[in-house]
């Protein structure tokens, strides 16, 4: 469960610092990117959005009305760690490598295999801050449950 979450309001959202992003947080499985000082990162199934703009993928966010969170990691990372993790892979692999692998080793916890994961051992470290969220009316979410086979029956339903 992620509470005390924030609507997205441009005034407040501090493009440099580092997010994690969870793109539509109640799906199986959902979506997930990085972003450091206004650049974003994302591996998927189709390739890789390395060092793009934030800011035209919060305009897309916006006009599409997209279901996403934007989680402040509390690091000490620069857009090049990101660069560097990132440019080692090309695009999702089903039962290889996920959109989270390139997230994990920036992030340095390599042995999460899912998003659930991954939260709990950031929030253990407190390394959580604000939570922003972009087209949804809650100020909590549930994150649905899923394996890891889930996620890799829907890589394999995206390459198809």
């Amino acid at each position: 469960m992620l509470e005390h979450i924030s609507v997205f309001r441009k005034e407040e959202f501090a493009m440099n610092l580092a997010y994690l992003w969870i793109w539509n947080p109640a799906g199986i499985p959902p979506h997930m990117g990085l972003s450091i000082d206004g650049r974003y990162f994302s591996l998927k199934a189709n390739g890789l959005d390395f060092n793009s703009e934030l800011k035209d993928l919060i305009g897309i966010i916006s006009r599409k009305r997209l279901a996403v969170l934007a989680v402040e990691l509390k690091l000490g990372l620069n857009v090049d760690d990101f660069k560097v993790e990132f440019s080692k892979f090309e695009k999702t692999i089903a039962h290889k490598i996920t959109c989270l692998n390139p997230i994990k080793n920036v992030l340095s916890f390599p042995e999460t295999r899912k998003l659930s994961e991954l939260l709990m051992e950031l929030d253990k470290k407190d390394l959580l801050g604000k939570i922003t969220s972009w087209n949804m009316a809650e100020s909590s979410v549930q994150l649905a449950d899923y394996s890891t086979e889930d996620i890799h029956k829907h890589l394999v339903s995206l390459t198809k």
